[in-house]
């Protein structure tokens, strides 16, 4: 039996389509899981997109700053970046928005707003995104676990998200390669976002309905802000949501041999929180003060412990303030 050389145009196209499915699927499949360590980034550098996120972004052009110890160099601040990486500001992933006609700062930024962030560091679509914290400290975990959800809520699967557990700190100190040429990117991409998945967000009207229904809302910030004791400036007031209970920050991450903080196991979290009396996790709402505790507590939930129905309040007590609503202290 002979065949043509000729494929029909019918059956080309459906091999094409085929072709695309199966090279995102390939794509997609390229991360282990939501973190990833430096080993296993620096063999699949060239699969990925390396997507550094810090707030000070001046350290990218600096050296690492080093000690010595017992004879031993130690690493004590990252400087620098790894090569060919991507740049984002953490500062830059919230808007000012109006409430209730106050302008708030530190609020979700819109699916435009975000797609153009993303445009302008040259995201690329349907390729898989390793996050680089600074990994100097826990508050470096939870911005690089805020970018991740909201890369999530505009549209980005979750198994094209990978964290690099113990960031940059780690990097460093397992002895790769580090840039200080400045990351400055001269086109944009055509990187698009969606719509809000709404099945991550909740809105100040639906913790209302939890605090009345007694659902489970989350308080994801240390304890002693829980607690009242203790508050950010960015709020006016102390306290917290009456009904809320705590998941405070202080469970969630570890400060490693190597001097870098890192997200525990979905093993360790489930003894750690049972141990703390946190027995029930989701279906909820986790707040903090601005987004950025409960994404962490988010990103360990929802990606690491593969629990799903766990929703975070964006604007926080940040938003619930500004709008007058009453918040409660021991």
């Amino acid at each position: 039996m002979q065949y043509g050389t000729k494929t029909p145009r019918r059956w080309a196209w459906a091999l094409v389509v085929a072709l695309a499915g199966w090279a995102c699927v390939a794509q997609a499949a390229v991360l282990p899981g939501p973190l990833v360590n430096p080993p296993w980034l620096n063999d699949h550098a060239k699969e990925v997109q390396i997507v550094d996120i810090r707030d000070s972004l001046g350290s990218l052009t600096n050296d690492p700053k080093f000690s010595t110890v017992k004879g031993q160099k130690v690493l004590d601040e990252v400087g620098g970046h790894i090569p060919d990486a991507l740049s984002v500001n953490f500062w830059g992933l919230r808007q000012k928005h109006v409430v209730d006609g106050k302008t708030v700062d530190f609020m979700l930024p819109t699916a435009k707003e975000f797609q153009e962030s993303m445009q302008a560091v040259q995201l690329e679509p349907n390729k898989p995104i390793v996050i680089v914290p600074t990994g100097d400290d826990a508050t470096s975990l939870q911005e690089a676990a805020f970018f991740a959800w909201e890369l999530q809520v505009f549209g980005v699967p979750a198994e094209q998200i990978a964290i690099l557990n113990g960031g940059m700190h780690a990097w460093i100190s397992a002895g790769y390669a580090v840039d200080t040429d400045a990351i400055a990117p001269m086109t944009s991409s055509k990187w698009q976002a969606k719509a809000p998945d709404v099945a991550l967000l909740a809105t100040t009207e639906q913790v209302q309905a939890a605090q009345r229904t007694h659902g489970l809302l989350l308080d994801a910030r240390p304890l002693a802000q829980f607690a009242g004791l203790e508050r950010t400036p960015v709020v006016p007031k102390a306290g917290r949501l009456a009904g809320a209970s705590p998941l405070p920050a202080e469970l969630l991450y570890r400060n490693a041999d190597d001097g870098s903080w890192r997200f525990l196991s979905a093993q360790v979290y489930r003894k750690v929180l049972a141990g703390a009396g946190m027995h029930r996790v989701s279906p909820g709402i986790v707040y903090c003060n601005t987004g950025q505790y409960a994404a962490g507590a988010w990103f360990v939930v929802h990606r690491i412990m593969g629990v799903k129905g766990l929703r975070e309040y964006p604007g926080g007590m940040n938003e619930w303030e500004q709008r007058g609503l009453p918040v409660e202290a021991f």
